[in-house]
């Protein structure tokens, strides 16, 4: 997976996968959730088709679950921004 890392802001990072399906995303979601932020409810997401669209909202990863959960989220969003 490729990817860009940067800190916009102090004390918030962002992560943008490149090409990432789904269920990719979701493995890296899971690691920054349970491995990397100081809390389960920080890790957020958005789309570039969202983002296309306007949509400011970003989503949020659930704060307990496994990839198929995370991978579920992220596709629901993929699905409401395309329909």
């Amino acid at each position: 997976m490729e990817g860009l890392v940067n800190t916009p802001y102090p004390k918030v990072g962002a992560v943008m996968a490149l090409n990432a399906t789904a269920d990719e995303a979701a493995v890296l979601a899971r690691w920054l959730r349970d491995h990397y932020a100081p809390a389960p409810d920080l890790v957020h997401f958005t789309s570039e088709r969202a983002l296309e669209l306007g949509v400011t909202e970003n989503g949020r990863i659930p704060a307990t679950g496994d990839v198929h959960e995370i991978s579920r989220v992220l596709r629901e969003h993929l699905d409401e921004v395309d329909a």
